[in-house]
């Protein structure tokens, strides 16, 4: 993510202009704060479903490279505490 290209709203601005969010989520992502400080990304739907098919797959690759089970459990902490 290139923050230079990505839009700043803030919660009440989001609120307020919801379908414009959306629609500018289309071609950059959004970044909401609250209180100046960013908590949450709005992306397009596409590159979302990209973001998560490009996961999937390190996690599959990085399974392969487990050369001790410590090391194996931690890898798979890690992916359970994303909720996907």
């Amino acid at each position: 993510m290139n923050l230079s290209d990505a839009e700043f709203y803030s919660i009440a601005e989001a609120k307020a202009k919801f379908s414009k969010v959306i629609d500018d989520s289309k071609d950059h992502d959004i970044i909401i704060t609250k209180n100046g400080i960013p908590i949450s990304v709005v992306i397009n739907y596409d590159k979302f479903v990209k973001i998560m098919e490009f996961v999937e797959e390190i996690k599959d690759l990085s399974l392969f490279d487990v050369e001790d089970f410590d090391k194996f459990k931690d890898i798979q902490k890690f992916f359970k505490d994303f909720d996907y």
